[in-house]
């Protein structure tokens, strides 16, 4: 029998080429036996893919996945890849992210992280169009660290998480949630605002997202940026 699709690696036959792009895939996200600094935080390898569990499944192939883009995670300053811990990029996977707005058109569902502002910098940020007053919610828990007006974001949010180390920022709102405030203690799904046009706005209304991390030294706050595109195509793949 002759094998049309035949990994060069471990030499094993597949009905399709990509179901041997997926094995490989897969073999990479696991821990490597010779590396000892490749171990999950607990101390032991990571756990392995059931394939009996589609959602952790496809969750564990984007984890790998996204470990090989440059500009998954991106330093603001200078828009440098930077790469984090296969074990805090799990973790972010694990979340099961909801779109901060619902009923984006697939058409319109688009990655804009690396799209020019000005000379010099980066969106850094999707943009997540609907329909003036759609409701905006929390993707985590977490505690809302300030919301007020900003001069190019308009009306904003930002929304710490329960590990302190990461920032989603809301802009463009039409208004905060009532009552809503500094210091509140928020659950993912809680409405922070309605969707809306204000600040620096091109394309109407919709909501600029971005996800923010510290810096490892503890003092550089939002120092690096995650690319959102990624992670909710993970949870969105049919988008």
């Amino acid at each position: 029998m002759v094998c049309r699709f035949r990994d060069p690696e471990d030499d094993a036959c597949y009905p399709t080429a990509d179901a041997a792009d997926l094995a490989w895939i897969a073999r990479g996200e696991a821990a490597d036996e010779d590396d000892p600094d490749d171990e999950s935080e607990d101390g032991g390898a990571l756990a392995p893919v059931d394939p009996s569990r589609e959602p952790a499944r496809v969750r564990s192939l984007w984890v790998a996945f996204v470990q090989k883009i440059k500009g998954f995670v991106v330093r603001k300053a200078d828009n440098r890849p930077v790469s984090l811990p296969e074990a805090e990029v799990a973790k972010l996977f694990e979340t099961g992210f909801p779109l901060p707005v619902d009923s984006v058109p697939p058409a319109k569902f688009r990655d804009t992280f690396d799209a020019g502002r000005g000379r010099h910098k980066k969106h850094h940020a999707i943009d997540l169009p609907a329909p003036r007053g759609t409701p905006v919610v929390a993707v985590v828990d977490g505690t809302i660290e300030r919301l007020g007006r900003d001069r190019r974001g308009g009306k904003v949010v930002y929304l710490r998480d329960v590990t302190g180390r990461y920032t989603y920022y809301y802009a463009h709102l039409s208004r905060h949630a009532p009552g809503l405030k500094a210091g509140d203690a928020v659950k993912r799904g809680d409405r922070l605002g309605d969707v809306g046009a204000t600040g620096h706005v091109i394309g109407g209304p919709h909501l600029h997202f971005a996800m923010f991390r510290d810096g490892d030294d503890g003092k550089t706050i939002r120092a690096l940026a995650l690319n959102p595109y990624l992670i909710f195509s993970a949870f969105y793949p049919a988008r």
